[in-house]
């Protein structure tokens, strides 16, 4: 039996997000990695840098922000931002890319950068032209990482109808990959099925002093909620969500090379987010096991009740029977009959007119 088209759409994203964390085939030239404080974007760009290992691609950390010893992965080569200017830093990052291939196809390179923060704040017009020099070959991978809820100082000189640098960010990004809580996508999962406002967490709870919130991770619960938008060349956007379990999270994660891998699965598929609503019943709908709603009042009806029900006569039934009272081609008309008080209201002369 052939697969459903849902079925081969989901087989098709898993298989495309895979060939995304591997840098196959040039997936995405620039991948943009959108994190929060809620949730570091840390641990995807580790499995990135796990498998550019495994494929022996070379990988260039270019650092804002973070310390040579910090580093939680290997790399070939760190470049350091500090008291450089924007073009004796590209300068020293060309140097150390392969020129445009004009022989032997060249090593896969990637270029991660820890944080675009500074570089967006102090360096806005030039944002899309820094990040687009550095992308000289097919052989060219560009992994930058974004922290969306930290505010940005731009110099007053910039031109007020140029786009901020998010925008910029997303539109010369190939691939967007939004990291959120598995946690707190639960939780605003179960109160959705509940019909329940969704809770909010650290800077959205609008709470003095609430930069993260506090939470606390079940049994299960431990993985990365990835939003995946891949732009391809047509201009088709493919958009799914995936669960990306840590290798120290599980036992069953896969290996290559001693390598550990991460586990990636559609978030439909995550056992804690797929619920089954509990009108089914334990039995599929068959009638057995079904849990009544819970109320603060009684919805069923005695036997009492239900006889006193059947011997209600609604008032003009006997018009909606076929033909009715009056005979063959009267049925659906209505039956009234005029009481005592309805003869005090009424008035002939008032008829009349």
């Amino acid at each position: 039996m052939a697969p459903s088209p849902t079925q081969q759409r989901r087989t098709h994203n898993t298989l495309l997000f895979q060939k995304l964390l591997s840098l196959r085939d040039g997936a995405s030239p620039f991948t943009l990695v959108l994190d929060t404080l809620e949730q570091s974007g840390g641990p995807i760009v580790t499995e990135f840098a796990r498998r550019a290992m495994i494929s022996r691609s070379k990988i260039i950390f270019i650092s804002f922000s973070t310390l040579r010893k910090k580093v939680p992965y290997e790399i070939d080569l760190f470049v350091s931002t500090r008291g450089k200017s924007l073009a004796n830093l590209r300068k020293d990052i060309v140097a150390l890319l392969p020129p445009p291939p004009t022989g032997p196809p060249p090593t896969e390179h990637l270029l991660i950068i820890d944080n675009l923060h500074t570089l967006a704040s102090a360096h806005s017009q030039h944002l899309s032209t820094f990040l687009s020099s550095l992308l000289m070959g097919p052989k060219i991978s560009l992994l930058a990482t974004y922290h969306s809820d930290i505010p940005l100082s731009i110099p007053s000189s910039t031109t007020p109808y140029a786009p901020d640098p998010p925008t910029t960010l997303t539109y010369l990004a190939t691939a967007i990959l939004t990291i959120c809580s598995l946690p707190q996508v639960l939780a605003r999962k179960r109160a959705r099925d509940k019909s329940l406002q969704e809770p909010v967490f650290g800077l959205q709870e609008g709470r003095d002093g609430v930069l993260v919130g506090l939470s606390r991770k079940k049994e299960g619960e431990d993985g990365v909620v990835v939003n995946m938008e891949v732009r391809r060349r047509s201009g088709r956007g493919v958009v799914e969500n995936f669960v990306v379990i840590l290798p120290s999270a599980t036992s069953s994660s896969s290996s290559l090379k001693g390598v550990a891998l991460s586990d990636v699965i559609l978030l439909d598929d995550h056992p804690l987010y797929f619920s089954t609503p509990s009108s089914l019943g334990a039995a599929g709908g068959s009638g057995q096991g079904e849990e009544e709603v819970e109320t603060t009042f009684n919805l069923g009806l005695t036997e009492k009740q239900k006889r006193d029900r059947e011997g209600v006569v609604l008032p003009y039934f006997d018009a909606q029977r076929e033909g009715g009272a009056a005979g063959p081609g009267e049925g659906g008309r209505i039956l009234y009959d005029m009481g005592a008080e309805d003869r005090e209201d009424f008035d002939d002369e008032e008829d009349e007119i």
